[in-house]
C-alpha cells in the first residue's frame, strides 16, 4: 500500500514539474512588453474615394481535402467592402477666364480596402470529418475570398469602376463649380 501512494505521489510531483518547467521556460522566453517597438509612420495622402461596393458572397472551398480526417471541405461566406478612388495629386487643374479645366486619372480600387475581417468570415461544414478545420486552410480562404472579391470590383458586370469615375466628376466638379463663379467647370480624364 504504502509502496502505491510512492507511486501516486511521484508521479504527481513529476506532473507538476513538468508543467512548472514549461510554464517557466514560456515565461523565460516570451518577450517582454517593453523590448516589443512599435512603430507609427504618418504620410500625406492625398486619395478621394468616389465608390464603395458591399460584397456579401459564398464560395465552395475544398483546400487541403481529406476525408473523414480533416474538414477542410467547406463553405464560406464573407462579407466586406472594396472603395475605389483616384490620387488627387495626379489632378491637372487649367484656368482662362472662361473655363477651369480638370484632368484627373481614372479611379483605382483601393487594394487596401480588400480585407475580410475573422467577425465577416462564417465558414460551414460540409461534410463529416473527425478533425477541425486548419489555420493555414482557414488563412488561404481569406485570401480567396479577397482575391473573389477583388475580381468582382473590376468585372464590367457591376459597372463599380465606372460608377466610381461618374461619381469622381460629379464631386470634383461640385467642389469647383463653388469658386468658379462665372466660368464653366470641366472634368475630363487623362
Amino acid at each position: 500500500m504504502k509502496t502505491k501512494w510512492k507511486v501516486i505521489i511521484a508521479v504527481i510531483l513529476a506532473v507538476v514539474i513538468s508543467v512548472g518547467s514549461i510554464s517557466a521556460y514560456k515565461y523565460i522566453t516570451s518577450p517582454k512588453e517593453e523590448s516589443i517597438s512599435l512603430e507609427t509612420t504618418l504620410e500625406d495622402a492625398a486619395e478621394l474615394t468616389t465608390q464603395k461596393m458591399i460584397i456579401s458572397d459564398v464560395f465552395k472551398s475544398t483546400k487541403g481535402n481529406i476525408p473523414l480526417i480533416n474538414k477542410n471541405k467547406f463553405l464560406v461566406q464573407y462579407k466586406t467592402t472594396v472603395t475605389a478612388g483616384l490620387d488627387v495629386k495626379k489632378a491637372k487643374i487649367k484656368e482662362t477666364d472662361d473655363e477651369i479645366r480638370i484632368t484627373i486619372p481614372h479611379c483605382m480600387i483601393n487594394e487596401d480596402s480588400i480585407k475580410i475581417k475573422s467577425s465577416d468570415l462564417k465558414i460551414y461544414d460540409t461534410n463529416f470529418a473527425i478533425m477541425s478545420i486548419d489555420k493555414e486552410a482557414v488563412i488561404e480562404v481569406v485570401a480567396e475570398a479577397e482575391e473573389k472579391a477583388k475580381k468582382k470590383a473590376e468585372s464590367d458586370e457591376y459597372g463599380f469602376l465606372d460608377n466610381a469615375d461618374e461619381n469622381a466628376k460629379k464631386v470634383i466638379k461640385g467642389m469647383f463649380e463653388n469658386v468658379a463663379g462665372e466660368r464653366k467647370v470641366v472634368v475630363e480624364f487623362k
